[in-house]
């Protein structure tokens, strides 16, 4: 069985305080939002409510792929999706969701050259240095919990349609729909607030988990059938090559979600999913699922972090900038280490 182990990590901790981030952003004449590149339904969800909600001139600045449903979600909300500098120069930047340089990749240099503009609200264990002035709260389900707060410290009222869809959005999808552990009380605290405020959670399933493509579910099919058990069959390791994904003409993005089918086998703890970007590197989904009394806990955070990543104990991410059996050897070797710890 793969246990929990222990990894030195940098200092990683909240430098300021909700009513001190408050006032930055409220003395702000404009500003932009950045997230961790591929953004997912949470990182969408907190630049959507900020940029809906705040009262300033708000830029969305996102570093793609973006799914067909987020670009949904944001409708008339306009964003910019390129790798490229983004254009002028606003008062302060607000980095969500993420505090690793790995994750904002091409804007990295763009962001150090003006750090001393950049605050931070972030929901994971593991970043770096990028905004000095920042809060971490591990204990939040999604950002968009985090964005919440700020806005109630800045008296801000939430509707249930455009800034309300977007919190709901990445409260839902970080918390599985709220089937996974960190749906606790708060989460639902936050969903019932939300729902009485307008939000219609059946739209909000149904343009976020119902608007799928034939492509999707011929990967769903290549990767399970791809599915090696190790370690006793507590783990599951599955991949997608470039042609499963030219075959079925399905785009990145759509891998969403995917990794989490094995989990629904009683003896698996945890779930890995590589598969080849356009650039021949590869991206490497980690899952694991609250343990059975006599189980031991898989960390799957401190693997990505093994694999230049990182997340939560129960989903986590990584990169690593070469081919598939490369990047699945690494991840193999990264599984040994901590079965041996």
């Amino acid at each position: 069985m793969l246990p929990r182990y222990s990894l030195h990590m940098e200092t990683y901790e909240t430098t300021t305080t909700w009513p001190d981030l408050a006032e930055r952003v409220r003395n702000a004449g404009s500003l932009l939002v950045v997230t961790h590149r591929k953004p997912d339904g949470d990182a969408m969800g907190s630049c959507l409510a900020l940029a809906r909600a705040l009262p300033q001139d708000v830029g969305i600045h996102l570093v793609g792929p973006i799914s067909s449903t987020l670009r949904m979600l944001a409708g008339d909300t306009p964003f910019t999706d390129s790798e490229t500098d983004p254009t002028g120069e606003p008062d302060l930047i607000i980095l969500v969701d993420t505090g690793a340089w790995v994750q904002v990749g091409p804007l990295s240099d763009w962001l150090k050259a003006r750090r001393d503009r950049i605050i931070g609200m972030d929901h994971h264990p593991v970043g770096n240095d990028i905004a000095p002035d920042r809060i971490i709260d591990t204990s939040c389900a999604s950002a968009t919990m985090m964005v919440l707060r700020l806005l109630d410290e800045m008296g801000i009222n939430i509707d249930g349609e455009g800034v309300g869809e977007a919190l709901f959005t990445g409260l839902a999808t970080d918390t599985g729909w709220f089937r996974h552990s960190n749906a606790d009380s708060a989460a639902f605290e936050m969903a019932s607030r939300l729902i009485k405020s307008g939000v219609d959670r059946d739209r909000m399933y149904r343009m976020l988990e119902e608007e799928g493509t034939p492509g999707k579910l011929g990967l769903l099919a290549r990767a399970l059938g791809s599915m090696e058990f190790v370690f006793d069959g507590t783990c599951v390791v599955m991949q997608l090559t470039a042609d499963d994904f030219s075959e079925t003409g399905a785009e990145r993005v759509e891998v969403e979600g995917l990794v989490n089918q094995p989990l629904s086998i009683g003896t698996v703890r945890a779930s890995f999913l590589l598969y080849a970007e356009d650039d021949g590197a590869t991206k490497i989904s980690l899952r694991s699922k609250p343990p059975a009394e006599e189980a031991k806990t898989i960390d799957v955070s401190e693997v990505a972090v093994k694999l230049g990543g990182g997340g939560h104990v129960r989903a986590s991410g990584a990169r690593i900038a070469q081919d598939l059996p490369a990047a699945r050897a690494k991840l193999m070797e990264a599984l040994s280490a901590a079965a041996g710890s």
